[in-house]
């Protein structure tokens, strides 16, 4: 091979210029053969090897089709077993006998059958009402306080009036604002006031009008003090000299109506602290006057049955024509029975739908025991107007304004 290149090689340099170009070219061209061969033996090793990868996996890909093949296998088998037993069951379906016979069609309805809207409006309503007259009539049957005045007549107990709940003050009101006789003089309860006035004057013994008269009630909250001041100036109204006395010495509240001091009352005057022309305090209107309790003793008892305070009374007698006297609540002290038995009448206020019959009775009860001059009840805060159409009517009828026109406002608000 060697001796073979150098042949080649000394032809070679024994040639002549032109077969030197010729073997350049031969040689250039075996060059790129040779590439191109070598570009062919690359591609047909890289073929060869892929091949041999995809040869390594076919027992892994054979093992994966046999199994898909049983598996494939399993559930047409098992598709088929339920087929067959769907097609036997309905065969059986099919040749039992039944027991139903069809005497007529259907037919169809042409308005659904439930819900049926009237019957539930029609039980709805039966039912609303007995419900609402059941609850009426059993918390009218367990409530077991005074309402109208028409129960206190059936019961045999002396009505004097009663005064009308919307014209009750509230809580939240103004000095002043329970004073409705001066305030409003022309109200409903202003003419209920003026009646109780009128009754007062022949409900004494053989027509005698009382000069001193007490003003108690069952229980605190019944409007007493209400009552006594509204009673006081409606008979200051008719040309009486009038004097208000505050004698509930445990909750004093005449002062506070006519936004005035406690200090001084008749209390302090019994121990030297007050002369008599200081205790008597004017109000706005006229021949209306009214004295304090003054500073609250520990015992209000002893002292309103003392010998000082009838001196007290008999000494105001000679300087007014009546003399109204507000007091506690009997059945809470013996404040008022003390006091019934030493004025000339006394006059028991009842709350409507607030006043017990058995705390009423007690009441009635004491003062027959304290052998007072019971005059009557007034019945206080009654609502006439939800079922007492006659009420309403006759006081709707006389309350008007000036003008002679209804003043529809202000009997709601007053």
């Amino acid at each position: 091979m060697n001796e073979q290149i150098l042949v080649y090689k000394a032809g070679i340099f024994a040639s002549n210029p032109a077969q030197i170009q010729q073997l350049t070219a031969k040689v250039l061209e075996e060059e790129v053969r040779y590439q191109s061969l070598l570009s062919s033996h690359k591609e047909l090793d890289e073929l060869v090897q892929r091949y041999e990868v995809r040869f390594n996996e076919m027992p892994k890909r054979t093992l994966d089709l046999a199994r898909l093949q049983r598996i494939k296998e399993a559930n047409e088998k098992l598709y088929l077993l339920v087929e067959e037993k769907y097609q036997e069951a309905q065969i059986n379906e099919q040749s039992t006998p039944g027991n139903v016979l069809i005497i007529d069609a259907a037919r169809q309805p042409e308005n659904p059958s439930k819900p049926n809207r009237i019957l539930i409006i029609a039980v709805g309503l039966v039912l609303g009402l007995g419900f609402g007259f059941g609850f009426a009539f059993v918390r009218n049957y367990f409530d077991n306080t005074v309402k109208t005045p028409e129960e206190l007549q059936q019961k045999n107990i002396s009505l004097l009036a009663w005064i009308p709940e919307m014209f009750v003050a509230d809580k939240n009101r103004a000095p002043g604002s329970e004073f409705i006789v001066n305030k409003k003089s022309d109200s409903t309860a202003s003419e209920a006031y003026r009646a109780l006035r009128t009754r007062i004057r022949y409900s004494g013994v053989e027509g005698t009008i009382p000069k001193k008269l007490l003003v108690t009630s069952s229980s605190a909250g019944e409007g007493k003090t209400t009552t006594a001041v509204n009673l006081a100036g409606s008979f200051a109204q008719a040309n009486q000299k009038v004097l208000l006395l505050d004698c509930d010495l445990r909750k004093p509240r005449v002062h506070k109506i006519f936004n005035d001091e406690r200090y001084p009352g008749f209390i302090d005057y019994f121990f030297g602290q007050a002369t008599f022309d200081e205790l008597i305090r004017k109000t706005e209107q006229a021949n209306l006057f009214y004295i304090t309790g003054g500073t609250i003793p520990p015992n209000p008892a002893e002292i309103l049955g003392s010998h000082k305070m009838e001196e007290f009374l008999a000494k105001l007698e000679t300087h007014f024509d009546l003399i109204v006297i507000d007091s506690p609540p009997i059945i809470a002290v013996t404040d008022s029975e003390i006091l019934s038995q030493i004025v000339d009448g006394v006059m028991l206020v009842i709350s409507a739908g607030v006043t017990e019959y058995d705390i009423l009775y007690k009441s009635l009860d004491v003062l027959k025991m304290a052998k007072s001059q019971f005059l009557g009840a007034v019945l206080n805060k009654f609502a006439y107007r939800p079922g007492y159409g006659s009420y309403y009517k006759y006081y709707y009828y006389y309350y008007n304004t000036g003008n002679g026109k209804e003043d529809k406002k202000k009997l709601l608000k007053v």
